[in-house]
């Protein structure tokens, strides 16, 4: 009996010591301003970028994650001005409490502004 309940405490400590956790963000119309007179096309839809870091103990082993970066990296892989219906999350996944890996993720659609029928470059 005894080993069956050391084992059951075991199983349930190791089971703490392991996560994840997803934290929404805002939610945004758009990442740059839009009139009713601009005109602009949708380059891409659901586009998703995210910008990660690895933890060790609270300290981070690289540059730590950046929605910014995110947003410019998705706005440069989709040759766009912007993006509009713009969600983001944080995303943490831990082992052991020890490691925690980061990752904050911008999502929405890419689009290209238009000036008289030219898009803009």
């Amino acid at each position: 009996m005894k080993r069956i309940t050391l084992s059951v405490i075991s199983g349930m400590a190791l089971l703490l010591l392991a996560g994840c956790m997803t934290a929404p963000g805002g939610i945004a119309a758009s990442t740059i301003p839009i009139t009713s007179k601009d005109s602009y096309t949708v380059v891409r839809r659901n586009v998703e970028e995210s910008d990660g870091c690895l933890f060790f103990l609270g300290i981070p082993l690289g540059p730590t994650p950046s929605i910014y970066s995110a947003l410019q990296e998705a706005k440069r892989k989709n040759n766009a001005d912007g993006l509009i219906n713009v969600t983001s999350a944080n995303r943490y996944r831990y082992t052991l409490f020890l490691f925690c890996w980061q990752e904050m993720s911008i999502n929405g659609d890419a689009i290209k502004f238009k000036i008289g029928g030219d898009y803009i470059e």
